[in-house]
Order: C-alpha cells, then structure tokens, then sequence
C-alpha cells in the first residue's frame, strides 16, 4: 500500500502541472498578456528650464557648474594658457586653483568664475605668482 501511495503522490503533482499547462494559453492566470497590459506614457520633466542655482545643488550639477566655470577660464584669452583646477561642490561652491602668472591673472580668474550662473561662492585655493 504504501508503494502505491508513494507512486500517486509523485504522479500527482506532475498530473497538476500538466493539467494547468494543457488549459493555458499564455499570459497570466487573470488574462494579463504583454499586448493587453497597458503601459502609461512617461513624461519626464524639462530639466533645461531648470535654474543654475537649483542644479549646483546636486553632484552632477555641480561638476556640470565645475564645467562651465573651466570653459569660461579657458575661453579667456589672457588665462588660457594656465592649467587651472576647478572643482565643483553642492550648493554653487567653486575651488579654483591653479598657479597664475601675476595677481592682475589671479583677479581675473576669481571675476570670471563668479560671473558663471550658478556660482554662489569661489574659494581661492591659487598658488601664489
């Protein structure tokens, strides 16, 4: 008796399966196929019309700031040769360093810098010339 019973109780499951399988047509048990699932259309926010004081609050947005404060730098003909370190930080903070010819360089570098929108503070970490 108990080799038949233990026969059934492995059949068992297997007939289940098949069982369920044989029924199924796809999808899931409440009818939800890929094609009758409805997928809502995303609409993701406009980030170009953000503020440049609201994005150098974040990381990225702060290297993004780093960025264009390093463009400006460089885009200025009379700076354009120094190697200058810019790093960004949250909340519109710019370290800028760097080795200046001459202090007239030097001035000109922090004014550039804290006319980029978005900057809020530069702290000077230039070497002497």
């Amino acid at each position: 008796m108990s080799r038949i019973h233990h026969s059934v109780s492995r059949a068992l499951p297997w007939a289940a399966t098949l069982a369920l399988l044989a029924g199924c047509q796809g999808g899931t048990p409440w009818g939800a196929t890929p094609q009758q699932i409805p997928i809502p259309e995303v609409r993701l926010p406009d980030l170009s019309a953000v503020p440049a004081h609201v994005e150098a609050s974040t990381t990225a947005g702060a290297q993004r700031l780093a960025e264009r404060v390093r463009a400006a730098l460089l885009a200025q003909p009379s700076l354009g040769g120094t190697a200058w370190q810019v790093d960004g930080l949250e909340g519109g903070l710019i370290v800028l360093g760097g080795a200046p010819a001459n202090p007239a360089q030097r001035q000109l570098a922090l004014q550039t810098a804290r006319q980029v929108p978005g900057v809020r503070e530069v702290v000077d970490r230039m070497a002497a010339p």
